[in-house]
């Protein structure tokens, strides 16, 4: 809109307008911009439905000059609610509605809540006794007290390897200096995000099964990894083919400082052996189911593998952690994603732990969990074909 024939420009697709106090406020929730501005920039916003020229709006305006309108359109286009035809801007929004049209605008949330900034511990703890000084923490549990009771049999039964695993989880910060093995990277890989088989369904054929439930069997996690300590495995950024039990080598290095900013700037992660970036292809969701609540159904497959990975890590003995602070733009500029079809969701962790692990699996069991991998990693096609649900 600077000099020659002026730019069509239209509406952006992703915009709110809300109230705070007796304030309107525009907001487009993919740039994350907020603006309080004069209701009458909603009808000039209703206006630009669709591509018009910046001139075709003066006609329908009185009381204003053609330069005080040219100077709103442009700061409106500056602050993203108007989009210029043309620019990576437009593109990118012409984009967010073609993928996510059918879940716009209530899961607009996706978009409006990335890149928080996270405070550091002491500021974190100075903000919780302000928070404790203005009202006391919601109780963590609810009781019926007039409700008739009905007294449960013991459920403790720590005889079952599986129970001792579950019991054992628990979240680390802080790890030793060794280095985590290849071998159980693999399966930490294969029994969170591995296909472990093919189930038929009717109309859409044959769908992977995995260890984590999905919404619809759609599957759309993916997981990054970077290798940080990892023994027979070069530093550095990789993918994790599930297909075929395999890591696709991105980029080369050591990424220490990278992946502790990916995590909200917090440093324990430096000391971890590998962080595992855990994002979503919504199209695989999308496609089948065209309603916005299905977004809640992405965010419940990151919380079941999460879940998962940290049993397979606690039971291999090593020190999980999980993390729902993360850098999403920089991590998805990191890993080339355009953060629309394909976007960061969450980031688990793994080190060795400090001491002796809070559970120690028998050498029997070690050698026997490698088995299935050896079994992917030789003949994938005519493994994951052959099994059953």
């Amino acid at each position: 809109m600077a000099g020659g024939t002026p730019a069509r420009v239209r509406r952006s697709r992703t915009l709110l307008v809300y109230w705070e106090g007796d304030q309107v406020v525009f907001e487009n929730y993919r740039t994350r911009v907020a603006v309080t501005a004069d209701p009458q920039t909603l009808s000039i916003l209703n206006f630009f439905d669709r591509w018009r020229r910046p001139d075709d709006i003066l006609r329908h305006l009185d009381g204003y000059t053609p330069n005080s309108v040219r100077d709103a359109l442009r700061r409106l286009v500056a602050v993203s609610l108007l989009v210029e035809e043309h620019t990576p801007e437009a593109e990118r929004d012409a984009r967010v509605n073609k993928i996510w049209g059918d879940w716009l605008p209530h899961a607009g949330f996706h978009f409006a809540t990335k890149d928080l900034r996270y405070v550091g511990v002491r500021r974190g703890a100075a903000r919780l006794r302000a928070f404790l000084a203005r009202s006391p923490q919601p109780p963590f549990f609810k009781s019926y007290p007039r409700a008739k009771h009905v007294r449960l049999p013991p459920a403790d039964r720590p005889e079952y390897q599986f129970l001792r695993v579950l019991t054992a989880r628990k979240t680390h910060r802080s790890f030793s200096e060794g280095r985590l093995r290849l071998e159980d990277l693999a399966t930490l890989l294969f029994y969170t995000w591995g296909v472990t088989g093919f189930f038929e369904v009717p109309v859409l054929g044959n769908l992977p099964h995995k260890t984590s439930p999905s919404g619809g069997a759609r599957h759309p996690g993916e997981v990054y990894v970077v290798a940080l300590r990892v023994q027979g495995l070069r530093p550095g950024l990789y993918h994790y083919n599930a297909r075929r039990h395999q890591l696709e080598e991105l980029r080369r290095g050591t990424l220490l400082e990278q992946v502790v900013q990916y995590c909200g700037a917090q440093p324990f992660v430096r000391k971890a052996s590998a962080v595992f970036l855990m994002t979503a292809v919504f199209p695989r969701v999308m496609w089948k189911y065209r309603h916005a609540r299905y977004y809640r159904v992405v965010l419940l497959d990151a919380g079941h593998l999460a879940q998962t990975f940290c049993l397979v890590a606690t039971w291999l003995g090593l020190a999980p952690f999980s993390l729902g602070a993360l850098n999403d733009s920089l991590i998805e500029k990191d890993l080339g994603l355009d953060g629309i079809g394909e976007s960061a969701i969450y980031v688990t962790g793994v080190g060795l732990p400090r001491g002796r692990p809070a559970f120690e699996r028998s050498s029997s069991s070690r050698r026997s969990a490698s088995l299935p991998i050896s079994s992917v990693a030789s003949r994938p096609d005519q493994y994951f074909m052959n099994s059953s649900r």
